[in-house]
């Protein structure tokens, strides 16, 4: 064996990798976020007492006295940093630069990563695809869609951009049990 861990070895510092997933976080011009963020990769940890969602690229935690808890504070989490990274449209570079900084690999993310791709590799060892493109894909055309259509709702009763993100992030975390924004998720 060429490394000295075990695909079966999910056990971090801080508790013991229970699932992974991906979050995408949608366009919304009308709050003036009009990029394309890539995917975001998280795992999801069962610590003591609680549980901890982790997206590995931007290096954010979320806690929650359950695994869903956990990853919802991790998406709100993930969008308060984008709005205020992308805040200045004269400062986009160096959003895009922030961004890039943090997905860099270092001891800690490197971690995270093996611990990502041993769920992976143990759920393909077991026969369970973990690669669900379309799936995916279909989550985020419905994701964007309703992105549009409560931008068009909120927007007439809202004065300004700073309302209407937060009424709509109000409005899109209580509107399923589980997050849209997370299109790909699979535990132990």
């Amino acid at each position: 064996m060429l490394y000295d861990t075990k695909m079966s070895d999910l056990k971090t510092n801080r508790g013991e990798v229970m699932g992974f997933g991906r979050v995408k976080v949608p366009r919304m011009p009308k709050l003036g976020f009009d990029y394309e963020i890539p995917l975001l990769s998280f795992i999801t940890i069962k610590g003591e007492g609680r549980y901890i969602a982790t997206c590995i690229h931007l290096q954010l935690d979320g806690y929650g006295k359950d695994m869903q808890g956990a990853c919802n504070d991790m998406v709100s989490n993930i969008l308060y940093y984008l709005r205020e990274n992308f805040k200045y449209p004269e400062c986009v570079d160096d959003a895009w630069e922030n961004m890039y900084g943090l997905s860099l690999s270092n001891p800690d993310t490197g971690v995270l990563w093996d611990k990502y791709h041993a769920l992976q590799y143990g759920f393909a060892k077991k026969g369970i695809a973990t690669d669900r493109d379309e799936e995916a894909n279909r989550k985020i055309k419905e994701l964007q869609e309703e992105v549009y259509r409560l931008e068009s709702e909120l927007k007439d009763c809202m004065n300004t951009k700073s309302e209407l993100w937060d009424s709509y992030l109000s409005v899109i975390a209580k509107s399923k049990p589980v997050n849209p924004m997370i299109v790909e998720e699979m535990t132990v």
